[in-house]
């Protein structure tokens, strides 16, 4: 049983099929079943029990998944570190991340990294915080950037503290907020609750006509074209041209921010691949 084999098992625990675990494997179906049998062969027990709609694990397998997934770590760690020990940066990388900072700020630090660290193979993942939370804890993950306030026992750092600001067409400044078409976008509930905290202290009623999306590029491109306004932060307002800006502060006198951290387990820190990230996020 090796490294390949590891993962193998991993891939088929957690698509329950042989076609989809090739896919994603970069494998044929029949190499699969092969190193899958020679696996069940060298446990001397049956891991997958195969049906029609896909395989389900057996026993065996459930009672070694967790096991199987240690140790699958264990050697990816164990040959970063002698590699690294060499000279030589490699390994595996999986980093989450929140789509904003995915489509703003990572791609220019990924180039750089990947520039200097060219032998590590690189897994990303974006979605809402929340998720990526929860995965960085089950050990999917990392490390995980993240957006938004969290309560963490894990190590991070923050990375920025942006301003929130209402946004529309200079065009539309003499234009009361309650007379404009308000642009939802999609965002997590703790963001989304400081939104409507900061419209209920301004005592904007909700507009007769709303659009709600899913992307903040749409929203951006919605208000460019004079549609209406929306709340945003400032990582997606690099280019301010033609757009009206107001920075939001709460009653209390408190402003609305956006805030932006990385986090990761100790242990993950200790992989040069890991470390050498981090650094970078540190001086960008």
């Amino acid at each position: 049983m090796d490294e390949r084999d590891l993962e193998i098992f991993h891939v088929l625990m957690e698509t329950k099929n042989i076609t989809a675990a090739s896919q994603t494997l970069y494998m044929t179906q029949s190499a699969v079943t092969k190193r899958l049998h020679k696996l069940e062969q060298e446990l001397g027990a049956p891991l997958f029990v195969r049906t029609v709609k896909g395989l389900i694990p057996t026993a065996s397998a459930e009672s070694i998944a967790d096991d199987m997934g240690q140790l699958q770590e264990s050697l990816q760690k164990v040959k970063s570190l002698a590699q690294f020990a060499h000279g030589h940066v490699a390994g595996h990388l999986r980093i989450g991340t929140s789509v904003n900072f995915a489509r703003y700020k990572l791609p220019a630090l990924l180039k750089q990294y990947m520039t200097t660290c060219p032998d590590v193979q690189i897994t990303v993942m974006t979605g809402q915080s929340t998720g990526l939370y929860q995965k960085l804890q089950q050990g999917e993950l990392l490390l995980a950037i993240l957006r938004g306030h969290f309560s963490s026992s894990l190590e991070g750092f923050q990375l920025t503290n942006e301003k929130v600001y209402a946004v529309t067409r200079k065009e539309n400044a003499n234009i009361s907020f309650n007379d404009l078409p308000y642009i939802h976008r999609q965002s997590d509930k703790p963001f989304t609750a400081q939104v409507q905290r900061w419209k209920s202290e301004q005592h904007l009623r909700p507009a007769a006509s709303s659009i709600q999306v899913n992307d903040i590029a749409a929203c951006l491109a919605m208000i460019r074209h004079g549609i209406g306004w929306s709340i945003l932060p400032e990582i997606c307002l690099e280019n301010k041209e033609g757009l009206l800006l107001k920075p939001l502060r709460f009653n209390d006198g408190s402003d609305f921010v956006r805030s932006t951290y990385v986090f990761y387990q100790s242990d993950y820190a200790k992989l040069p691949q890991v470390r050498l990230f981090l650094d970078m996020l540190q001086e960008s």
